[in-house]
C-alpha cells in the first residue's frame, strides 16, 4: 500500500517543531542569563573580599592619591582582577561622598598612560542614570543591571560594597563586561538549546518526508513503466554510445522481435541499415547538441517488411545538465500514408472538378452575355425610332427581360465564384461618396416608375478617399438599395453612409469602417422570415418570389462581399413598418492632394418648391449645412417670396407641362432657377425646359455637385471691386491660383496696385515658374489640385525651385480664417498670411510691409491724381 503524506499535517508538524525549537530556545537563553549574572556575582564578591577597607578608606579620592602606596597596591589588584578574566573590560572602586551625594573614581583597572582611565577624584556623572549603582549605595546589596550605556559603551555591571562608614561614606566595587560578549553568550546558548530540539524532533520528520517522497516517486516509475509498456506508441531508450537499454511492449509489436533481442544491441544494427550516413550523423549532432530530431523513413520488421515509420528523438539531462541518455518514439505512419493518399486522390477530384466547373461558367458567361449583350443593345436603337404605341410596349418588355437575364446570370457567376473559393477583391483608390451616388443613378429610372423618392445623405466625416474594390462596393450599395425599390410600393428608399475612424498608426491615414444604412417604407419582415434572407436561392417567402421576380442570390452575395471587405451586414425590421438594411466595410484610408474648401452658402436665402416631403428635408438639410437659409416653398409661394437661388422639383408630367410653355414664368427669373428632373427625362424634352432653368440637374441629385452649382450665381454676380487710388509698387509678382473667379479679380488689383503678374494654377506650375523666372513676391493660395499651397511653400524653402528662389516672400492667400492654420502655415515658412475675401488695402499694406522688411520704401511711387493704373 502506497503512503501519501499530508502536506497539510506535514506543514502543521513542521510548524509545531519550530514553535517548540523557539520556546527552548527561549528557555536556553533565559538558564543562561541566570547562570551568567550568578557567576558574575561570585566574580564581584570574589574580588570585593580581596581588599582591606581600611586600605580603601585611607584613600582620598583626589589627585593626591597618585603618589600614595596605597593607591598603587589597589591601582596593580585592580588590573590583576581584570586580567584574570577575559570578558572582563573593567574594574573599579567608587566613593559616594557623604551629604553631596557625589560619586567619584577611586581607582580603575585602566593603564596609567590608556585614554579611558579614570584618575582619583573624577566624578562618575551617570551615576544617577544607574539603577543598580544607587540600589548598592542605598542597601548595601549587591547588584547587577544592564545593558546600560556610558561615555566608556554599553555595559552588564555588577557593583558589591566594600565599605560602609557610619557618616554615609561607601566605597563600592564595579566591574563592567561588554554587553556584546554577553549577548553573544546568552544567544549561542538559545541557539544550542533551540538546534538540539530540531535535531531531536525535526531528523524523525525528515526522514518520514524522505521515506514518503522516495515511496511515491517508486510509485510513480511504477506507474510510468506500466504506461510505457502498454502505450500503443513504440518507445526505445538508448544510452550515450546508442546501445538500447529499454524497448517498451509497442515496439517489440512494431518490428517483430522480442525484447532480448534488442537490450544491449547498436539500434543502427536493429532499425536503421537503411538511413543515409549523412542523415544518421545529423541526427546525432543535433541530439547531442540538446535538440531534438524529427524524422520519417521507410523502416524493417523482423520479417524483412517495410511499413513508413515517423521517429522523434530526445536527450535527456541529468540536474546538472549533462547527457544521460535518448529517448526515441515511433509512430506507425501505414495508416495516415494510406489516409493521405485518399485525401490527395480526392482533393486532385475535386480541383478537376473546380476547374472543370470554371471552365463552363467561363463559358457561359460568354455565350449567355453575348447574345443578351445584342438583344439589349438593338433593343435600345429600336426604341429610339418611331413606334406604335402597342410596339413599344413590346419592346420595353424585352429590354426589361433581357436586362434581368443579364442580372440573373451575373449573380449566378458572382455565387459561384464566391462559393469557389475564387472570389478576389480588387481593392482602388475609392471615393465612398460617389460610389454611393453613381450607385443610385444607377437604379433612378427604376425608382421613379414606382414614384418612389430616391434619397440619401452622406455624413462630413466621411473620408474624401479609401482604398476599397469600389465596383464590389457598389455592387452591395445596389443589391440592398434595388432589393428596397422592388418590394416598396409607396414613400421614400433612403441611404445614408457614415464612417468611423479605426486606427492610425504613425503617418498613415489610418483605416475607416464605412457604415451604409438602407432604409425603406415597404411591407417590413417577419422575425421568423429574416433568418432565411441572407441565405442563396431565397427570398421573404414564396408568393413574393412570384411577384417580384429575382433568383435570391443578392442579398446571399452582398453578405459574402461585405464579409471578404471585414464587415458585418444585419437587418431590422418588422411588418408593417418598413426594413433598415446595414452593412460596414473596413477600408484603409488615403491621403489626398488637399481639396478646395467645402461650398459655402453663407447668407444664401434659398426656396426649395417640392411636393416629395423626403427630398424636401434632404435639400433643406443640405443647404443649410452650407450655411444658406432654406425655405420650402409652393409653386404659388415661390413666386412671391424673395429668394437668392430656386431649385424647383419636377416630376414627369410636370416638366412635360412646362416644356410646353414658351416663355419663363412670372416671378421665376431663369439665371437664379434650377431645375431638378428625373433621370430617366426625355432628351427631346431637356432643350425646352432650359428656357425656364439656368441648369437642369438629375435627380437623385450629388450634393457637392448642387452646391457647387448654387454657389456659382454667387461667385459670377460678386460685387465690383471698388479700388483706391492705390499706391504703385514694382513688383513682380507669380499669383497661384486654380479658380478662375479668384484669378481674374486678383490679376485685376495686381494690375492697379502697378504690379507685374504671372499665372500658376497649382503648387507645381509655380515651382516650374520660380524656376524660370525671378519674382518679388508670391502670392500663394493654399487648396490646389497636384499640388497645394503648403506643399508647394516647403517645396521652395528646401530649393525646390532653386537657390536663388529659396528666399522669396511669400503671401499666403486663402478663405481659412482659423488662426491655428495661420500659424501652421506661417512656421511652414510664409512671411505673411492674407485671408479671402480680399480687400485691396489689405494686400497693399501687405506689399508695404515686404518693403520695409527689405528697407526698399524708396521703390514705392505715389501717382497724381490724374495718373491712371495700368490695364492688361
Amino acid at each position: 500500500m502506497r503512503l501519501r503524506l499530508n502536506k497539510r499535517r506535514a506543514l502543521f508538524a513542521a510548524l509545531g517543531i519550530a514553535l517548540i525549537a523557539l520556546a527552548a530556545g527561549r528557555w536556553g537563553r533565559e538558564t543562561a542569563r541566570e547562570e551568567m549574572f550568578s557567576e558574575l556575582m561570585r566574580d564581584v564578591a570574589g574580588f570585593a573580599a580581596a581588599f582591606d577597607a581600611e586600605e580603601v578608606s585611607r584613600l582620598a579620592g583626589t589627585r593626591a592619591d597618585l603618589h600614595s602606596p596605597d593607591y598603587e597596591a589597589v591601582k596593580r589588584r585592580l588590573m590583576r582582577f581584570r586580567a584574570i578574566d577575559s570578558t572582563v573590560r573593567f574594574v573599579y572602586i567608587f566613593r559616594q561622598i557623604p551629604g553631596t551625594k557625589r560619586v567619584v573614581f577611586l581607582a580603575d583597572s585602566e593603564l596609567p598612560d590608556s585614554p579611558e582611565i579614570s584618575q582619583p577624584g573624577d566624578e562618575y556623572a551617570e551615576a544617577a542614570q544607574s539603577p543598580g549603582l544607587q540600589e548598592i549605595l542605598g542597601t548595601g546589596r549587591p547588584t547587577i543591571e544592564g545593558p546600560l550605556s556610558d561615555e566608556f559603551g554599553t555595559w552588564v555591571t555588577a557593583y558589591a560594597a566594600l565599605t560602609a562608614r557610619p557618616d554615609g561614606t561607601r566605597e563600592v566595587l564595579g566591574i563592567d563586561v561588554a554587553a556584546s560578549e554577553w549577548q553573544d553568550r546568552l544567544w549561542t546558548a538559545g541557539l544550542q538549546a533551540a538546534l538540539y530540539v530540531l535535531v531531536l524532533l525535526g531528523l524523525p520528520l525528515v526522514a518520514y518526508l524522505t521515506v514518503s517522497r522516495q515511496l511515491e516517486q517508486n510509485a510513480v516509475i511504477r506507474n510510468l513503466f506500466e504506461a510505457m509498456e502498454q502505450s500503443p506508441s513504440a518507445v526505445m531508450i538508448l544510452d550515450l554510445d546508442w546501445h538500447i537499454e529499454y524497448a517498451n511492449t509497442g515496439l517489440c509489436r512494431q518490428i517483430g522481435r522480442a525484447r532480448r533481442d534488442l537490450i544491449g544491441r547498436l539500434w543502427r544494427d536493429i532499425q536503421l541499415p537503411d538511413l543515409p550516413v549523412e542523415q544518421f550523423a545529423e541526427m546525432k549532432a543535433m541530439v547531442r547538441a540538446g535538440q531534438s530530431w524529427n524524422a520519417e523513413w521507410s523502416n524493417r520488421r523482423h520479417d524483412g517488411s517495410r511499413y513508413p515509420v515517423r521517429c522523434s528523438v530526445t536527450p535527456v539531462k541529468t540536474h546538472t545538465g549533462e547527457l544521460a541518455c535518448f529517448v526515441a518514439v515511433f509512430e506507425d505512419m501505414t495508416a495516415v500514408k494510406r489516409n493521405e493518399a485518399v485525401l490527395r486522390e480526392a482533393l486532385e477530384q475535386a480541383e478537376a472538378g473546380d476547374r472543370a466547373k470554371g471552365q463552363f461558367l467561363a463559358m457561359m458567361s460568354h455565350e449567355v452575355r453575348t447574345p443578351l449583350n445584342g438583344i439589349v443593345g438593338f433593343t435600345k436603337l429600336l426604341m429610339d425610332t418611331p413606334l406604335t404605341v402597342e410596339q413599344l410596349e413590346y419592346m420595353q418588355t424585352i429590354h426589361q427581360s433581357a436586362e434581368a437575364l443579364i442580372q440573373l446570370t451575373s449573380d449566378i457567376l458572382d455565387f459561384a465564384r464566391i462559393e469557389s473559393g475564387k472570389f478576389k477583391l480588387e481593392p482602388e483608390r475609392c471615393d465612398p461618396r460617389a460610389c454611393l451616388e453613381d450607385a443610385l443613378d444607377l437604379l433612378a429610372a427604376r425608382a421613379a416608375d414606382k414614384n418612389l423618392e430616391l434619397l440619401h445623405w452622406v455624413g462630413a466625416d466621411v473620408p474624401a478617399a479609401v482604398w476599397a474594390d469600389s465596383g464590389r462596393l457598389q455592387q452591395v450599395i445596389i443589391n440592398l438599395v434595388n432589393n428596397a425599390v422592388k418590394f416598396t410600393d409607396a414613400g421614400v428608399v433612403e441611404t445614408t453612409l457614415t464612417a468611423r475612424r479605426l486606427a492610425a498608426a504613425g503617418d498613415a491615414a489610418g483605416e475607416w469602417e464605412l457604415q451604409f444604412a438602407v432604409r425603406d417604407t415597404g411591407p417590413g419582415i417577419a422575425p421568423d422570415q429574416q433568418q432565411q434572407l441572407f441565405m442563396p436561392f431565397t427570398q421573404g417567402e414564396n408568393a413574393s418570389t412570384r411577384k417580384h421576380g429575382g433568383s435570391g442570390l443578392g442579398l446571399a452575395i452582398s453578405r459574402n462581399l461585405v464579409q471578404l471587405m471585414g464587415g458585418k451586414i444585419g437587418l431590422e425590421s418588422a411588418p408593417g413598418r418598413g426594413s433598415i438594411f446595414t452593412f460596414t466595410v473596413r477600408a484603409p484610408g488615403m491621403r489626398t492632394e488637399a481639396a478646395a474648401a467645402p461650398v459655402r452658402l453663407d447668407g444664401q436665402r434659398v426656396v426649395v418648391e417640392t411636393g416629395a416631403d423626403g427630398l424636401g428635408r434632404e435639400l433643406q438639410h443640405l443647404g443649410e449645412a452650407a450655411g444658406a437659409r432654406v425655405t420650402l416653398a409652393s409653386p404659388a409661394g415661390l413666386a412671391a417670396a424673395d429668394w437668392d437661388v430656386a431649385l424647383a422639383d419636377l416630376d414627369l408630367p410636370a416638366a412635360e407641362k412646362l416644356a410646353a410653355l414658351p416663355q419663363p414664368r412670372a416671378g421665376y427669373p431663369r439665371d437664379k432657377t434650377i431645375g431638378l428632373v428625373p433621370l430617366s427625362l426625355a432628351p427631346s424634352l431637356r432643350p425646352a425646359l432650359h428656357v425656364h432653368f439656368r441648369q437642369l440637374v438629375n435627380k437623385p441629385v450629388h450634393h457637392q455637385a448642387l452646391l457647387a452649382l448654387m454657389a456659382a450665381p454667387v461667385a459670377v454676380a460678386a460685387p465690383a471691386v471698388l479700388l483706391p487710388v492705390p499706391n504703385h509698387f514694382k513688383l513682380t509678382v507669380l499669383l497661384v491660383e486654380d479658380n478662375a473667379v479668384n484669378q481674374r479679380l486678383m490679376q485685376l488689383v495686381l494690375t492697379k496696385l502697378g504690379c507685374q503678374w504671372d499665372l500658376a494654377g497649382n503648387g507645381r506650375l509655380a515651382l516650374e515658374a520660380l524656376a524660370r523666372k525671378d519674382y518679388d513676391v508670391v502670392l500663394m493660395d493654399l487648396h490646389m489640385p497636384e499640388m497645394d499651397g503648403p506643399t508647394a511653400i516647403a517645396e521652395i524653402r528646401r530649393g525646390g525651385a532653386g537657390e536663388k528662389m529659396r528666399g522669396v516672400w511669400i503671401i499666403a492667400l486663402t478663405a481659412d480664417a482659423r488662426e491655428d492654420q495661420r500659424t501652421r502655415v506661417l512656421a511652414g515658412g510664409a512671411n505673411d498670411y492674407l485671408t479671402k475675401p480680399l480687400k485691396p488695402n489689405e494686400l497693399s499694406e501687405a506689399f508695404h510691409r515686404l518693403l520695409a522688411a527689405r528697407g526698399a520704401a524708396a521703390n514705392i511711387q505715389h501717382p497724381t491724381s490724374n495718373s491712371q493704373p495700368p490695364t492688361s
